[in-house]
């Protein structure tokens, strides 16, 4: 729990990682997690990123997010959110470079109620706020309400969205909300909707 003020790496060997309290990535700091690790979430609790997030697990060895519960349900803890500071996807000849990524991660059993902070209510279990990381290869379920929200990232780069599959949400599979770009490419939403909302333009390919 608390913030995490210097460059950090979440270790497969010592993983699970219980979390106990707010988590807070500080901005101009990297959290690395590695392939394999499990962050199981010990109540009602968020996990904010203003810094840069390098979640890169592997087909073999994916990297979970999910309850502490014995039998978990949805809303058991909050969400993931990329603030406005934190570090956008960079890419390079249109292949990833640098910046915050979520890549191979399981996102299971969370909420998407407002922030008090912010007074936002178009939230999700992953949610990009103001911000654009890559969300790839990531499995997003279980959630309490949105599966994977993009809001307000006028300022941002595009977000992209590839090879997620995105289910059985109370609400809503993805929905975006506000200026900004989406790249949304190979996906496959089931049991979910899709919401774009004002202001949200780009492209939605290949997906079921």
């Amino acid at each position: 729990s608390g913030v995490i003020s210097s460059n950090t790496t979440w270790s497969a060997a010592s993983s699970p990682y219980i979390v106990t309290g707010d988590v807070l990535v500080s901005e101009g700091t990297t959290l690395t997690i590695e392939p394999g690790v499990t962050v199981k979430f010990n109540g009602d609790y968020y996990f904010y990123i203003d810094g840069t997030l390098l979640a890169r697990g592997d087909i073999e060895n994916l990297i979970t997010f999910t309850s502490n519960q014995s039998s978990p349900q949805k809303g058991d803890w909050k969400y993931i959110k990329f603030r406005d500071s934190a570090t956008d996807a960079s890419f390079s000849n249109g292949s990833y470079s640098s910046g915050s990524i979520m890549e191979y991660c399981i996102v299971e059993y969370g909420d998407n109620n407002r922030d008090d902070s912010t007074n936002e209510y178009y939230t999700g279990m992953v949610w990009c706020y103001k911000s654009a990381p890559l969300i790839k290869d990531v499995i997003i379920r279980e959630s309490y309400g949105n599966g994977l929200a993009f809001t307000d990232a006028s300022g941002a780069d595009s977000l992209v969205v590839l090879n997620c599959t995105i289910t059985n949400n109370n609400s809503i599979g993805l929905t975006f909300y506000g200026s900004g770009k989406i790249s949304v490419r190979n996906c496959t939403i089931t049991n979910d909707g899709l919401n774009m909302h004002y202001g949200s333009y780009g492209s939605i390919e290949n997906c079921i």
